[in-house]
């Protein structure tokens, strides 16, 4: 996935525009959004902050 988004924006990370259909938002119950993850970030580290919102 990061091969295919440096061939559409090679500063990709930086740039704080939605790549692709998967990127994540992690939102509270009072509907902030808490965290942004992108398609290629680390799911472990998106559970990690999910279980801390509970």
């Amino acid at each position: 996935m990061g091969i295919m988004l440096r061939k559409i924006d090679k500063n990709y990370k930086e740039n704080p525009d939605i790549k692709w259909n998967f990127t994540k938002f992690l939102v509270d119950r009072q509907g902030t959004v808490v965290v942004r993850f992108e398609p290629t970030g680390d799911m472990n580290e998106l559970e990690r902050q999910i279980l801390a919102l509970l």
